[in-house]
């Protein structure tokens, strides 16, 4: 065989081997998988800052944030602790807040008569209609055991409430009305809700109208007895009131309410179960086993408001002074902000 034959045979004998490399390589590269796609970027929560005090009416969003209802919604609720429900109301209509969870006391109604654009998109909390619940009117232990069973008792005598010209003054005078008394017949002695049990302990007030769960709290104490345990009977005590921001974000609000919807249907359904128990003890440090203890609040399970008692309320502010205007409004039309409501429910009844 000649050396040109010889030549073209190594030649054709190494073709496949050096064709072996990018053919293989191709292969790879058809075998391998392919990059990951990046990850679609999560939705951006929107913020919601909403004004409150941190006490048992407030059991809804404190489920709704721990089972994920709001986050569902694209919501970041965050929360701005107040004493007095009436400090968040400005701060609902210059913009800085959101939404509060409020009473109609003298705030909300001079801050309307002034033109505030704050409306009531829901109820929250509110006595229920009959039977045991709501926030407790307590008597030191020392005077039930001395006889002070009732409001009667009470004249003249030191009573704490987190404030004057709101729910807790218009609590504390129905209570008294119960004995034919009023709340000018006792001394007004002003208290954080939390502050309460200590003070009723340290025997610097004789009685008191205390949010949940702060009253049980000294109530298992042994430091207080509730007495006129059944008055107030279906009034409204705390509603949901949003400005401007949220009322002109359709969307939001009707995010916003219904992940409070299904919140207030999981405390109305379950009660105060372990697990529910201990969502209200991580937000207001209350232990679990006494939560469980608590007379519920009442909430509507669709978020209805009780205008009459609203109104009511209203009248007894306007005979105090601290609504400082002489004619009743028509709370329902100027305040109601309805629309979010019902599209929050209709979607969650289909």
């Amino acid at each position: 065989m000649s050396w040109s034959r010889v030549a073209l045979v190594l030649l054709i004998g190494l073709l496949p081997l050096g064709a072996s490399a990018p053919a293989a390589a191709g292969a790879a590269a058809l075998a391998a998988p392919a990059a990951a796609a990046p990850a679609a970027p999560l939705p951006q929560l929107h913020p919601v800052r909403m004004g409150a005090i941190l006490s048992m009416s407030v059991t809804p969003f404190y489920i709704a944030l721990e089972r994920g209802y709001l986050a569902a919604e694209n919501i970041d609720l965050q929360f701005t602790p107040v004493q007095v429900t009436a400090e968040s109301i400005a701060q609902v209509g210059t913009g800085n807040l959101d939404v509060a969870n409020v009473t109609v006391g003298a705030a909300v109604l001079n801050s309307l008569q002034r033109g505030v654009d704050i409306k009531i998109i829901s109820s929250n909390d509110s006595f229920p209609p009959a039977g045991r619940g709501g926030n407790p009117f307590l008597v030191r232990k020392d005077l039930y055991d001395s006889g002070v069973t009732d409001a009667s008792g009470l004249r003249g005598r030191k009573v704490g409430g987190n404030s004057l010209g709101v729910f807790t003054e218009y609590g504390i005078d129905q209570a008294m009305r119960t004995a034919g008394l009023t709340i000018d017949d006792v001394e007004f002695v002003q208290l954080p809700f939390p502050d309460i049990p200590a003070a009723l302990a340290n025997k610097a007030i004789d009685a008191a109208f205390v949010a949940e769960p702060f009253g049980t709290v000294a109530m298992t104490q042994g430091t207080a007895v509730q007495i006129v345990p059944e008055f107030m009977r279906g009034a409204q005590q705390t509603v949901l009131m949003g400005g401007s921001g949220l009322l002109n974000d359709r969307a939001l609000a009707e995010g916003y309410l219904r992940a409070f919807l299904r919140g207030v249907h999981d405390v109305e359904t379950e009660g105060f179960t372990p697990e529910i128990a201990a969502i209200v003890e991580k937000y207001t440090r209350v232990p679990a086993a006494m939560v469980q203890q608590v007379q519920r609040p009442y909430w509507d399970p669709e978020g209805r408001v009780n205008w009459d008692s609203l109104m009511d309320q209203q009248r007894f502010y306007m005979a105090r002074g601290s609504a400082t205007y002489s004619e009743p409004m028509d709370l329902q039309r100027l305040l109601s902000e309805d629309g979010p409501r019902q599209a929050a429910l209709a979607s969650l009844t289909r």
